[in-house]
């Protein structure tokens, strides 16, 4: 197992933790043969991010599976920059990732022409808004040249993985003030299921919350009756938390969450609006079981 591709494993791991979501990856192979989807598969877990490989090593293929233009092949050749980049082209569109690489060659000892000679290769690699293709020419035998130009194809990944990566890490978080509100009666509290309907958190359980506007006691109420109905008279301030910080890379954003604790005075008062799908009253205890918004135990567990 070498070391490039525990890299590229290392670096979409990186890149999912700080943004929740994994790149996904593929290749388009003629003279490597399928060594680079060898390579990358040889990590463990590795079918997180890898999608895919198809091994165009005829022109048929190239053309009509992965739909590199026939005026493409006949006026540059299978072994160019044009044919590399359409390979990853066409193969991150067929296998529907992120990001795809190719390589395209002659790896000899037969092939060459005195323009295209042993050990040329191109190698491709197509992401959004990226395009590109590299030409080398590896020197040895067949089997020493189809391992250079994996390696090779391999360290491109890994580049554009860090630049992928650096440029997540470079940018700054967007810093927004959140309430949260949690209802409590007998011992209870209210959780509520956030609609599709909703511009983040889609689905996920949640206490009353929403973004403040004013003073951020004025917004607990305003959202406590906005979502539920309830007015001042129908519930009691409880306990006010310490504003917590909640990240979420997936977001580029850090909440600042401002945590309320309230007492419901009138349940039977109670009548969701559009944002939420569902309530329940649950044990704190229980939170856990339930799929929520980020920070959500953190931020009961200030106001308990």
């Amino acid at each position: 197992m070498g070391k490039l591709e525990k890299d590229i494993a290392k670096l979409i791991r990186n890149y999912q933790s700080k943004t929740g979501k994994f790149l996904t990856i593929a290749t388009v192979e003629s003279a490597t043969g399928g060594r680079v989807s060898d390579r990358i598969t040889n990590i463990a877990g590795s079918s997180d991010y890898f999608k895919g490989s198809v091994v165009s090593y005829s022109n048929d293929i190239k053309e009509n599976m992965v739909g590199v233009k026939e005026e493409i092949l006949i006026l540059f050749g299978a072994v160019s920059h044009e044919t590399a980049e359409e390979m990853a082209l066409g193969g991150r569109k067929l296998l529907k990732v992120d990001i795809c690489v190719s390589t395209t060659g002659i790896a000899g000892p037969g092939g060459a022409t005195p323009q295209k000679p042993v050990g040329m290769f191109y190698l491709g690699l197509s992401a959004e808004n990226t395009l590109t293709s590299h030409k080398h020419i590896f020197s040895g035998n067949r089997e020493e040249i189809k391992q250079k130009a994996t390696d090779k194809v391999l360290r491109l990944l890994k580049e554009h993985l860090q630049h992928r990566l650096d440029i997540i890490e470079a940018k700054p978080l967007e810093e927004k003030h959140v309430v949260t509100c949690f209802l409590e009666h007998k011992n209870m509290i209210l959780i509520l299921r956030r609609s599709g309907k909703v511009g983040t958190y889609k689905r996920a359980w949640a206490g009353v919350s929403g973004y403040i506007e004013t003073d951020d006691v004025d917004q607990a109420y305003t959202e406590i009756r906005e979502e539920t109905g309830l007015f001042k008279n129908n519930v009691k301030l409880v306990k006010q938390g310490d504003p917590l910080e909640v990240l979420d890379k997936s977001l580029n954003r850090k909440w600042i969450v401002h945590p309320f604790l309230f007492h419901v005075i009138d349940p039977e008062k109670i009548r969701t609006d559009w944002e939420h799908t569902e309530s329940k009253w649950i044990k704190p205890k229980d939170l856990s079981k339930y799929d929520t918004v980020p920070g959500l135990a953190k931020a009961l567990k200030s106001v308990s």
